[in-house]
C-alpha cells in the first residue's frame, strides 16, 4: 500500500513538471486567446446555463515576462469568465484561503467525518477554501492580492462576502488545475483545496437533501496530459488517490469532454 502510494506521488511530481515546464513557453496572447474561447464554451453548457450560484477562481497574476521561470503560475484567465456570469445573472462566488479554524464547527465535524468514513484518515489541512459571494463585477476589479506572507501564489481575493457553505451551497464549480486527461481527470498543484472544499460540499449537500455541485474544469490545450508524458514515466493510467476529485466536465478550447459514466 506504502509502494503503491509513493508510486503514485513520484507520477504526479513526474507529470507536474512535465507540464510546468511545457507552459513556460506559451505566449500570453495564446493563453488570452485560449481563455477566451473557453468562456464561450462554458457559457453554452447546459450545466451553466441552469446554474444559479457559480464558484469561480482568479487567475494567478503572472508579472515576468514569458518564458517564465516557473509555468506552473499558467491558467486559463478568468475575467471573461466571471464578467459573463455577471451578464447572465448569475450569483458569482470567488476564494478565499483562510485557517481551518475559520470554518464552523459543523464544517469541521463534517470534514473530519468524511475523511475518516470514506478515506480512513484522520488529515485535517491546516487551509482551507471558502467560497465568498461577490457584490458585482466592479468588486471583483477592485480585488487585490493578499499580502500576509501566507500564500505561495499570487491570487487575488475577496476579504468578505456571503459563504457559499453557509448558506445552499453552489450549483456549478469552475475548477482549476494544472494537469487534466479527457476524461476528465485532474491534478492540482498539490495544496489540495479544491479537493477538501468539493468534499466537504458534497457532505453539505447531503444534509440539506441537494444535488451536489458540477465539476467543469478548464485547461489550457498545453494541458492536457500527452502519450509522450507518461511513456517515459512508465505510467499505465493518470494517477490518482482516494481524495482526488473526478471533474464531470472539461473544456479545452471550444472542446468538451465529459465523464465516462462507466
Amino acid at each position: 500500500m506504502v509502494e503503491c502510494l509513493a508510486a503514485i506521488a513520484a507520477a504526479k511530481k513526474h507529470l507536474r513538471k512535465r507540464i510546468a515546464d511545457r507552459l513556460r513557453y506559451v505566449s500570453q496572447d495564446s493563453v488570452i486567446e485560449q481563455s477566451n474561447k473557453i468562456a464561450d464554451t462554458v457559457r453554452s453548457l447546459p450545466e451553466y446555463v441552469s446554474a444559479k450560484r457559480i464558484g469561480l477562481y482568479m487567475h494567478m497574476q503572472i508579472s515576468n515576462v514569458i518564458p517564465r521561470k516557473s509555468g506552473r503560475n499558467v491558467e486559463v484567465m478568468t475575467d471573461a469568465l466571471i464578467k459573463h456570469a455577471f451578464d447572465d445573472g448569475k450569483l458569482v462566488f470567488l476564494p478565499r484561503i483562510v485557517n481551518s479554524s475559520e470554518l464552523s464547527e459543523d464544517e469541521q465535524n463534517s470534514f473530519s467525518n468524511t475523511q475518516s468514513r470514506d478515506l480512513q484518515s484522520t488529515y485535517f489541512p491546516s487551509r482551507f477554501l471558502k467560497l465568498l459571494k461577490m457584490r458585482d463585477y466592479d468588486a471583483v476589479q477592485e480585488l487585490v492580492v493578499a499580502d500576509d506572507g501566507s500564500h505561495t501564489f499570487t491570487i487575488k481575493e475577496p476579504s468578505e462576502g456571503e459563504d457559499a457553505l453557509a448558506t445552499s451551497g453552489l450549483d456549478l464549480i469552475i475548477i482549476p488545475g494544472l494537469v487534466f486527461s479527457k476524461a476528465c481527470e485532474r491534478i492540482g498543484r498539490g495544496k489540495g483545496f479544491y479537493d477538501n472544499f468539493i468534499e466537504l460540499h458534497r457532505t453539505v449537500s447531503q444534509k440539506w437533501e441537494k444535488d451536489a455541485p458540477s465539476l467543469v474544469g478548464i485547461a489550457l490545450r498545453e494541458q492536457l496530459i500527452r502519450e509522450e508524458d507518461t511513456a517515459d514515466a512508465s505510467m499505465h493510467e493518470f494517477p490518482c488517490e482516494a481524495h482526488d476529485q473526478k471533474l464531470d466536465v472539461l473544456v479545452v478550447e471550444s472542446d468538451v469532454y465529459r465523464k465516462s459514466l462507466q
